[in-house]
């Protein structure tokens, strides 16, 4: 069956550079999107739901750190309450300047979960190395939902 266009949204947490929130070691929740899949359901594309997933974190630091980057499917906005579907952990040197980390993802869900009409994706984000990161923005979490084989 043709390509079939479902959902696409996006959420803003900081779209300007003017961010000085610390990165806490817990990982914290910076985005949330909601995307609709009603448009699959009941058809031959309910088993071929496929999500595009991408986004950026404006961040900096005066040393050397680590900071990490988990997508979850589903959950309650709670770390830990949704299948992790992507996790990237991105060394940053010293130095004042900020970075901008961005990544892409995709997921496959499966047909229950496109059943339900909608299915949720959380980004966080943590800081694991000794020192302070500051998020400096823009943070921003982008999706896709798009159905079928060809």
């Amino acid at each position: 069956m043709a390509t079939q266009f479902l959902d696409s949204r996006l959420s803003l947490n900081n779209i300007y550079g003017t961010g000085t929130a610390i990165l806490p070691a817990t990982p914290t929740l910076l985005g949330d999107i909601g995307l609709q899949t009603v448009g699959a359901i009941g058809t031959p594309n309910e088993s071929d739901v496929r999500i595009e997933l991408w986004g950026t974190i404006g961040v900096s630091g005066t040393a050397a750190n680590t900071v990490n980057i988990f997508v979850e499917r589903g959950g309650t906005g709670v770390f830990g309450t949704g299948l992790l579907i992507f996790a990237a952990t991105l060394p940053l040197t010293a130095g004042p300047a900020s970075r901008l980390e961005t990544f892409a993802a995709g997921d496959f869900p499966p047909a229950t979960d496109v059943a339900t009409g909608q299915i949720r994706y959380t980004m966080y984000a943590s800081n694991t190395g000794p020192n302070d990161v500051t998020i400096t923005g823009p943070v921003t979490f982008n999706g896709l939902a798009q159905a079928g084989t060809s």
